[in-house]
């Protein structure tokens, strides 16, 4: 018995058992408290645009069809056998006011026919040795001076167009561009809107503008750029004795792209001007009616008032203040009180963290270097702080 009671290995399991119920429990009263942290959600990051007041002329946008502007059936006054046809009567051939065209042999003499005016052959209906009779179709000539577009216009869209425009005449006239539907090249006509029709499209209800485009195939351009080339062939020809002009930039080369009779075009008409509205991208119109606004860090879906639109662009008149941020991105689950974060504010923010702690460092170094600049560096070390401290207040208010 009282071997036992003395005997180490009886003691040992007893002692390791109660250290270890020791240190359990005053590990279990120091035991670290875990901090609470606070519930904080750091929002959808969106991108903003801040709203201002313009007042922008808006343009029209529509298409129209391109027609001769003058047309001419060439016919035979009198019967006789056609005994000559001009070069320039052929289908495609341009010529001018006076060419003669073709000649008509009656008993042992001619009548021959000139052009009434600058155009094109569109049809050659006769041949050499032919006879014809009083009143035979010959050819049918187009005018190569100016072409017409048909534009076709909503009724609605006629209060877009500049003011006193809705009853064209003489004196109210405005321009117009034209451009080949569907092509990539920067083809442009300058045209002038003359007149419009009286009478709706039976389809669509259009309203018809008449415009009028100058030199529609290109042919004053082509002689301005034949005459050019041989200016420069020539001052070439006189540089080869001595050194050759290297230095002259070369000539831009423009699209001669002839506006087809019958083609299609695209039509853009300066508009009226708006007063006192707000642009924004197309994207940013939510649900035909309403946009979103960046409030306080939170979203608000504003209904807003439009005053014009086109493809690329909204014009509001109303819902929207100067200075507020429209959120342009596209958002999922957009409601009002959604929580946002701003892009940019960020990145503002942490270059803003970064040049406090780059004074910080300097100001370090500079209680180590003590007194030892004297006080120049003085003078300059307060200096640069002072720069730093204003390009920090610069930054704040960026953000803000």
């Amino acid at each position: 018995m009282w071997k036992k009671l003395f005997n180490l290995k009886f003691w040992l399991p007893v002692l390791v058992l109660g250290l270890g119920a020791g240190v359990t429990v005053a590990l279990l009263k120091n035991k670290p408290k875990a901090r609470k942290k606070p519930n904080f959600q750091r929002g959808t990051l969106v991108e903003v645009m801040e709203a201002t007041l313009s007042n922008p002329q808006i343009e029209v946008r529509t298409h129209g069809r391109v027609r001769a502007a003058k047309k001419v059936i060439l016919s035979a006054r009198i019967g006789g056998e056609v005994i000559w046809i001009g070069p320039k009567m052929n289908e495609g051939s341009f010529f001018k006011k006076g060419d003669p065209l073709l000649s008509i042999g009656i008993r042992q003499s001619q009548s021959r026919l000139k052009a009434p005016f600058n155009g094109v052959v569109q049809s050659k209906d006769v041949d050499l040795g032919q006879y014809v009779n009083p009143g035979t179709q010959l050819a049918v000539l187009l005018g190569s001076d100016q072409a017409e577009v048909v534009i076709d216009l909503p009724m609605g869209r006629m209060d877009w167009l500049p003011q006193s425009s809705t009853s064209l005449d003489g004196e109210n006239q405005f321009p117009a561009t034209v451009s080949l539907a569907g092509m990539i090249s920067a083809s442009v006509w300058n045209a002038t809107v003359k007149r419009h029709l009286l009478e709706l499209t039976p389809r669509g209800m259009m309203v018809q503008l008449i415009a009028e485009a100058d030199d529609p195939f290109r042919l004053k351009r082509k002689s301005q750029v034949k005459s050019k080339n041989k200016r420069t062939s020539e001052n070439t020809l006189i540089n080869t004795v001595g050194t050759a002009n290297s230095e002259s930039p070369p000539t831009p080369q423009t699209s001669n792209m002839p506006l087809f009779v019958g083609a299609f075009v695209d039509v853009t008409i300066p508009g009226r001007q708006l007063e006192n509205v707000v642009n924004i991208p197309a994207q940013a119109l939510r649900d035909q009616d309403t946009v979103w606004i960046a409030l306080e860090g939170e979203l608000e879906v504003r209904r807003v008032k439009i005053a014009h639109l086109d493809q690329d662009n909204i014009y509001l008149s109303g819902g929207v203040k100067p200075g507020e941020q429209i959120i342009i991105s596209p958002i999922k689950g957009a409601a009002n009180g959604l929580k946002i974060r701003i892009a940019g504010k960020e990145k503002i923010k942490k270059k803003r963290d970064g040049r406090r702690k780059q004074l910080s460092g300097e100001r370090k170094r500079r209680r180590k270097r003590g007194d030892g600049k004297g006080e120049q560096g003085d003078g300059k070390w307060q200096q640069r702080e002072n720069n730093q401290r204003k390009q920090n207040s610069e930054s704040h208010k960026e953000e803000s």
